[in-house]
């Protein structure tokens, strides 16, 4: 709870909506879920997608 609003985050390229060039991945972002594999995945592949298209 809490962090950078994902309703300001394309979903598509973990780029910011409010400033371009700027990308989020992990725990910096308002995601909530079940403790333990759920946090890592989405670190993971958050982390991907943003290195992908940064």
């Amino acid at each position: 709870m809490g962090g950078v609003s994902t309703d300001k985050i394309s979903s598509k390229t973990m780029e910011s909506a409010l400033c371009k060039g700027l990308y989020f991945a992990g725990e910096v972002m308002d995601i909530t879920g079940d403790l333990g594999g759920f946090n890592l995945q989405w670190a993971f592949s958050s982390g991907f997608v943003a290195g992908l298209n940064a």
